[in-house]
């Protein structure tokens, strides 16, 4: 039977644009931080998604295939950093050095080079000092090992890729996985641009900056204002535990080039309806239709992201929600509201059994692409849809801010904060009647707070 060619592999279509979806090299993994990428081919045209998709593919593969030999590099490059920063110390405080690593480095690197160079016949034991360099640029050019030794040997010397660098940060911060994985993204691609961090001049940072928010690096259509912050972020932070300047990455504006910042807009009330309506056809288990329902009505009443939907707790004795700073994006985030009487049996449901932050963003776009929603109806558009609705009940900003989680200038709540001052809320959160909007039922999650 003659083979069949899936010319749309790895193609899907969601609001009208064509993306790209395709699982990482299981190898690539850890060193990529996802299972999964998901990039917008931004057309609707079929014939130019598959050209953009043969394109980004050969990018990624170059990617991944670089992570792939990566491990064991970075590993040797790790050692001999920390190996040389100690001697480094060492000899600061006057102390003897018997052996320095760099000599070490140095022997296995011209060791190796000698040994490439006669299976090659390119060794000569009477050969000119030119000539012996010109064999170890070779080796360390052409050979993967040569390149694990030279990385090794510029550690070593203190001039260790932003990568080597980076980790060393990073294990010892306090910022959360999810950032680390993006900071991580951000050595990686900064190390295919730039020098070992001490070369790296004020104009090298602003030209790279620079050139990521107008072609993203490698040709393709920018990074937005957000992706940008993270790396500005992850750079600067990255220099200052280096004790070198970050202001090399903060002093001057960014100019954006094709790609722009995704608007999140609010949802309807009739499509919410749709989306609820959605989830009974997407969802062939109850418990899975239960969860994604309730997850939706959740963040409609708290305004709460999909990851402090996911760590969502219930304080019994006072009735109330509790997101607690572990879950939020900001400070302003840690907050406690009361429970709305009718979601309570959805909020008890929830807290039993929650699924976990990425269970609900992935189960949500799941969902809404399913329906044809784009890339500006998200799980985050439900929080612009409470402080919409409670700005047309007339509710006042810094309440609404309280609710939501919103920083309020002037206002600092606690985890809890007063007790009145939260149950001052009670009556808007009972008031906002998205159930009967929404056309539920009692059975869909009716209750009152006696028990």
């Amino acid at each position: 039977m003659p083979r069949v060619r899936v010319v749309n592999r790895h193609l899907k279509k969601r609001g009208g644009v064509w993306w790209l979806r395709k699982r990482v090299p299981e190898a690539a993994q850890d060193g990529w931080g996802k299972e999964w990428v998901e990039v917008s081919l931004h057309t609707s045209s079929l014939p130019l998604a598959r050209q953009r998709r043969d394109a980004k593919l050969r990018e990624l593969e170059g990617e991944w295939a670089a992570l792939r030999g990566q491990a064991g590099s970075d590993d040797l490059a790790s050692a001999a950093y920390e190996a040389g920063r100690g001697e480094r110390r060492a000899a600061a405080r006057g102390d003897e050095v018997p052996v320095s690593v760099v000599d070490g480095l140095v022997d296995q690197l011209e060791n190796a080079a000698e040994a490439w160079g006669k299976t090659q016949g390119l060794y000569d034991p009477f050969c000119s000092t030119e000539e012996h360099d010109a064999l170890l640029d070779r080796f360390m050019g052409e050979t993967s090992k040569g390149r694990r030794l030279k990385a090794a040997l510029d550690a070593a010397k203190g001039e260790a890729s932003l990568t080597v660098t980076g980790e060393h940060w990073l294990s010892a911060s306090s910022l959360s996985e999810g950032t680390k994985r993006e900071y991580r993204r951000a050595f990686r691609v900064a190390d295919g641009e730039l020098p070992a961090p001490p070369h790296v001049t004020p104009e090298q940072a602003r030209l790279f900056i620079q050139e990521l928010a107008e072609t993203g690096g490698k040709g393709g259509l920018g990074l937005s204002a957000s992706s940008m912050e993270n790396y500005r972020g992850a750079l600067s932070g990255l220099w200052g535990y280096l004790g070198l300047d970050p202001s090399i990455w903060r002093g001057f504006r960014v100019e954006y080039g094709g790609q722009k910042k995704t608007v999140r807009d609010t949802w309807s009330v009739e499509e919410v309806k749709a989306l609820l309506a959605g989830a009974d056809a997407r969802f062939g288990r109850e418990a899975s239709r239960r969860k994604c329902k309730d997850a939706v009505l959740i963040a409609l009443h708290t305004g709460a992201r999909a990851k402090e939907v996911a760590g969502l707790s219930y304080d019994a004795s006072r009735d109330w929600l509790v997101i607690s700073r572990g879950d939020t994006k900001t400070d302003a985030g840690r907050r406690a509201i009361p429970c709305p009487a009718e979601l309570r049996p959805m909020v008890l449901r929830w807290v039993a059994d929650a699924w976990k932050a990425q269970s609900v963003s992935n189960q949500f776009s799941g969902l809404k692409m399913s329906m044809g929603f784009g890339p500006e109806k998200t799980f985050h558009g439900l929080r612009h849809t409470l402080l919409s609705r409670l700005h047309e009940q007339g509710v006042q900003e810094a309440t609404a801010a309280k609710i939501a989680g919103h920083k309020h200038k002037g206002i600092t709540y606690g985890t809890y904060g007063d007790k009145v001052a939260v149950e001052s809320l009670r009556p808007i959160l009972d008031g906002l009647g998205w159930f009967e909007a929404l056309g539920l039922s009692g059975g869909d999650g009716g209750g009152d707070r006696s028990r």
